[in-house]
């Protein structure tokens, strides 16, 4: 099962979508009443037990496998154990079935204010929502789905994969000449996997990136300090740690793990051509003055290869507070 949860103002126009869809079905609630209008107004009327409480709503969303449709008392159990596992077993909710795409799914409307006017916290909400749906899984049965941490490639958006599936579609029907495209975020992970051989310098690794179609924007302070780097395909732009982790990861770092030889002095000037910061001044005074400064950062010495000898000595104990690049 695939996890979603989200948080929101009003209560409205959540229960409006998921319960007045067409194949919308009802598959429990602890609300009285029948219809749309009754579930809103009774979990509406939980904000003035809690009204410091900015966004009261949350919306879960489960998503199973194309070929899993559970039956009615099983789909209960699974809304009952992620209500439990979120926190939310003193809430009002409802919980309904959606069946207009190619996968069957599920949505929870809940108020995150409980009936002793506590707030459920939401701190990292997303990661113990997959704890919880792992657990389901093992419980019922269902096709087991790696959590997002095990992932080592970032999966494409929903808006690019329903592109992708119109374009499939189309090109079934004889509407288009074409097969549907890679999404944006799979060509850029296609060309950083296809680029990156053994021994390859950073400045390498930028020009062929560039003949891939592939453009790049490394994000630099007005003091020189490097903060990450950014992939664009197709006019779509990516945060080097948005594609990928471990053995795929994209950025500075991950790049280096992965074997791109980086050698600030060497490479300073290709990184230079890519260089986004909030200084507006592009002459060559300027560039040449904002090298320098790259090249003399402290915090940028640690995005340098390791030679053999480095890499037997200690590193500094600063290293250890040190936040991965983007």
């Amino acid at each position: 099962m695939i996890g979603k949860i989200k948080k929101g103002k009003g209560f409205a126009g959540l229960t409006k979508y998921i319960l007045e869809k067409e194949e919308a079905q009802l598959i429990c609630t602890n609300l009285a009443g029948e219809t749309p209008q009754d579930f809103y107004k009774q979990l509406a009327a939980t904000c003035c037990l809690n009204p410091r409480v900015k966004s009261p709503v949350s919306h879960i969303s489960i998503s199973f496998a194309p070929c899993e449709r559970p039956e009615p008392k099983q789909l209960q159990q699974i809304v009952k154990g992620t209500m439990t596992g979120m926190g939310f077993d003193k809430n009002l909710y409802f919980a309904a079935s959606h069946d207009d795409r190619d996968h069957f799914h599920l949505h929870i409307a809940t108020s995150r204010i409980n009936i002793d006017g506590e707030c459920v916290s939401d701190w990292w909400d997303k990661r113990r929502l997959e704890k919880v749906l792992r657990n389901l899984e093992s419980q019922f049965g269902l096709t087991p789905v790696p959590s997002s941490w095990e992932i080592e490639r970032a999966a494409p958006s929903c808006g690019q994969k329903r592109r992708m599936m119109r374009e499939r579609q189309d090109f079934e029907t004889g509407l288009r000449d074409k097969p549907a495209s890679k999404s944006a975020v799979e060509k850029i992970q296609d060309a950083v996997d296809a680029t990156i051989q053994p021994g390859i310098t950073m400045t390498q690794f930028l020009e062929k990136l560039a003949l891939r179609g592939i453009q790049t924007k490394v994000k630099v302070t007005k003091d020189g300090e490097i903060q990450g780097i950014s992939y664009s395909a197709d006019s779509v732009a990516f945060q080097g740690g948005k594609l990928g982790r471990n053995s795929k990861a994209c950025t500075l770092k991950g790049l280096v793990a992965r074997g791109v030889d980086f050698n600030l002095k060497r490479d300073v000037l290709a990184l230079a051509p890519c260089v986004n910061n909030d200084n507006q001044d592009n002459t060559q005074t300027a560039v040449a003055a904002l090298i320098t400064k790259i090249e003399n950062h402290p915090h940028n010495l640690y995005l340098n290869t390791p030679d053999k000898q480095q890499q037997s000595t200690p590193q500094p104990r600063e290293k250890e507070n040190q936040i991965e690049l983007d």
